[in-house]
């Protein structure tokens, strides 16, 4: 098969992935021969390959068009802005042990964009083999201001100003620009230490540079000030923490109209259906906390729980960090999802492109996107039969509690809400379908069948 080059991979002329026969490839170009081959000589690559800090790799080839080396590959890749803000610090603290471990061996971290890190077994995991080049005496890190834009200016927004800034990532993705984040920030921020070097005067520093029209010379750093830095770097970045306030999504199971015995059924329902699917992978659409998800991982080879609620996927990865490494948490809005971006918007796919499976849950969902979101029945079919040839889907008829809520004063609008008239739009995709009733509610599941 022919090799295919991976659309986001053209920026660095040290090297390229691509893919071939499902399979992932580096290609290190000769410009960087010299700099993989310090990578390996020094014993920064075993040290980091047995920290599992990088993705493994073994070298299959070399010619006079470089070397080729085979990377593991991950079954889901997940973007930065679809983190939960202990993903985006994890990711950003391993760029930096990376770069203090790289110092050690005589080397430097070259790039610190956050697209270079993907998560891997609940642990952040460093992508970019070619990003490790020689360290030159008293140069500063050339990544600094990179590494500021794709994971200081994003984390104090969303610590300082509201957890749903890092959807700014999405308008740029060569991370915040440091004027808008110097802009947004509250005004006390300024009378932080750490905040005040990072965000504010580094973005005054760069307006006079750009603006003077002048060469400058580019600053002296040596060695143990630019170790200094990094430690410095660490420890203000480990320290950047959010309250676990409750939301909606993140505490829905201790805060809706479920009986215990209702919950209980559902769950062995839900556990059933994974149990005779056996999927290798489920996704699990408005996870909350991921209580159904954890049931469905012992069925599946991978879970994606995804949720709209950025508390809710503090949880969910939380749950992959201590009990369950092969869920994947991932921030998601169904009504706005994460679309093609970058050149040509094909550097970074989209949900739909990338979230396939063999299973979707989608419990006490559908009434929401009905409702709140004014999907029609025809679009919440083709959700799901986009996604999986399986699913098992919640239906909440109008008389639920929670569904009276949502519908307070707009009654006549959704008169179309009926179990018939969902059945007979999954009907149109689905050749099979069976339906459980939960008991001690009004709520139906219905078990989905494409073949």
């Amino acid at each position: 098969m022919r090799e295919k080059r991976l659309r986001a991979s053209f920026r660095d002329p040290a090297g390229y992935v691509f893919e071939r026969d499902g399979r992932i490839f580096r290609q290190v170009l000769p410009a960087g021969t010299a700099d993989h081959e310090l990578f390996v000589r020094s014993g920064l690559a075993e040290q980091v390959l047995k920290d599992n800090t990088v993705i493994p790799f073994h070298e299959i080839s070399r010619n006079k068009d470089g070397i080729t080396l085979e990377l593991e590959k991950l079954p889901f890749i997940s973007y930065p802005y679809e983190w939960s803000f202990s993903q985006l610090r994890d990711a950003a603290l391993l760029t930096l042990q990376l770069m203090r471990q790289a110092l050690k061996h005589g080397m430097v971290l070259k790039d610190a964009s956050a697209f270079n890190v993907a998560f891997r077994s609940g642990r952040p995991v460093f992508l970019d083999h070619t990003s490790f080049m020689v360290y030159r005496e008293n140069e500063p890190w050339r990544a600094y201001r990179q590494f500021v834009m794709h994971f200081l200016a994003p984390l104090l927004l969303m610590k300082k100003v509201d957890l749903r800034c890092l959807a700014l990532f999405k308008n740029d993705l060569g991370g915040i620009p440091l004027d808008l984040a110097s802009h947004l920030l509250p005004r006390r921020t300024w009378l932080n230490p750490g905040i005040l070097i990072h965000i504010h005067l580094h973005a005054k520093m760069d307006q006079c540079y750009s603006s003077d029209g002048k060469a400058h010379r580019n600053p002296v750093m040596s060695r143990k000030q630019l170790e200094n830095m990094i430690l410095s770097l660490e420890d203000f970045t480990g320290g950047l923490k959010i309250s676990g306030q409750k939301t909606q999504w993140a505490d829905y199971y201790g805060n809706n109209s479920y009986e215990a015995s209702s919950l209980k059924f559902k769950n062995e329902q839900v556990e059933s259906f994974c149990r005779e699917i056996s999927p290798a992978v489920t996704l699990d659409l408005g996870a909350n906390n991921g209580f159904f998800s954890e049931t469905a991982a012992r069925y599946s080879r991978q879970v994606i729980a995804a949720d709209i609620d950025p508390q809710a996927v503090e949880q969910l990865y939380r749950l992959n960090r201590e009990k369950i490494s092969h869920l994947q948490p991932l921030l998601l809005d169904l009504n706005n999802p994460s679309p093609d971006l970058g050149v040509f918007n094909e550097e970074r796919q989209s949900f739909f492109t990338r979230g396939r499976g063999d299973l979707v849950l989608g419990l006490a969902l559908i009434h929401h996107l009905r409702i709140t979101g004014n999907w029609t029945i025809e679009q919440i079919v083709r959700l799901f039969a986009r996604t999986a040839p399986y699913a098992l889907v919640e239906f909440v008829p109008l008389d639920d509690i929670q569904v009276k809520r949502l519908i307070r004063g707009r009654e006549t609008l959704f008169e179309d809400w009926t179990l018939e008239a969902v059945m007979n739009g999954f009907r149109q995709e689905y050749s099979r379908l069976e339906t459980v009733t939960i008991p001690g509610c009004t709520r139906t599941l219905i078990k989905l069948y494409k073949n």
